[in-house]
C-alpha cells in the first residue's frame, strides 16, 4: 500500500510494549486518526527530539491499516510548530492540555467535514501561547466549543465571544466588561464543557 501524507496536530500518545507509541491525532479536516509508530523511542532518525508529543502541529508519513479500524502505521514525522511557549509556563500548558482533552472526546474517525474542530484547535493553541489572561481565552474556547458542538443557544452575554475570532481573544480580554463575564460565567460554563465531553460518544477512551 502506497505511503499518504498529512498534517495533524497531536492529541495524545501512548507508549505501547517497549520501544512502540500510539499516537492519536486530529488532521485537518477534523477526523480523529491513530497511528502506531514503532520503535519510536528507539528511533531518533524518524521521530527524534520529542516529535511526537501532544500540542505538536507535525506532518506525517504513513501507510494505512490493511483492515478497517486498524491503526495507520507512521513512518515519518516533521515537525511544522511546537508551541513552545505554551510547554515552558505552567498555567499555558494547563490550559493547552485543556483544550486537546475537549477536542479528543468530540473528534471521531472518518470525519471529514470537521475542518472548524482542527480550526479551532490551532488558533486557540496559537492563543495560548501569546495570552495573559488565561481566563478570559478559556471561556472564549469554552463557548466556541461547546457552540459548534451544539450544546448551547447563543444568549447576549456570550456575542462578544462568539462573534470574535479566538486569534483575537487578546484585545478581547482588555475590556472590563469581559473581565466581569468572564468571573461570572466561567465556573459554569467549564462545568457544562466538562459534563459533556464526559457523555459525548467518540469512542476515544
Amino acid at each position: 500500500m502506497s505511503e499518504k501524507q498529512g498534517r495533524f496536530i497531536i492529541l495524545k500518545k501512548i507508549k505501547y510494549g517497549e520501544a512502540d507509541l500510539i499516537i492519536q491525532a486530529i488532521s485537518v479536516d477534523g477526523s480523529r486518526h491513530s497511528f502506531i509508530a514503532k520503535s519510536a523511542l528507539k528511533s531518533k532518525k524518524r521521530f527524534g527530539g520529542g516529535i511526537l508529543e501532544p500540542l505538536h502541529y507535525v506532518g506525517f508519513t504513513y501507510k494505512e491499516g490493511s483492515a478497517a479500524h486498524q491503526m495507520k502505521t507512521l513512518n515519518e514525522a516533521t515537525l511544522i510548530e511546537d508551541f513552545k511557549d505554551i510547554r515552558e509556563d505552567y498555567d499555558k500548558l494547563e490550559l493547552g492540555l485543556f483544550v486537546l482533552n475537549c477536542v479528543s472526546h468530540v473528534s471521531l474517525e472518518g470525519d471529514q467535514s470537521s475542518d472548524f474542530l482542527f480550526n479551532l484547535t490551532g488558533h486557540t493553541l496559537r492563543a495560548v501561547s501569546q495570552s495573559k489572561n488565561y481566563d478570559v481565552l478559556k471561556l472564549h474556547f469554552c463557548l466556541k466549543f461547546l457552540y459548534q458542538q451544539g450544546v448551547i443557544s447563543l444568549e447576549t452575554w456570550m456575542t462578544p465571544f462568539l462573534k470574535t475570532n479566538i486569534s483575537d481573544s487578546i484585545q478581547l480580554a482588555e475590556d472590563e466588561n469581559i473581565k466581569i463575564i468572564t468571573e461570572n460565567y466561567l465556573g459554569s460554563i467549564e462545568s457544562l464543557v466538562a459534563q459533556y465531553i464526559k457523555t459525548a460518544d467518540a469512542g476515544f477512551a
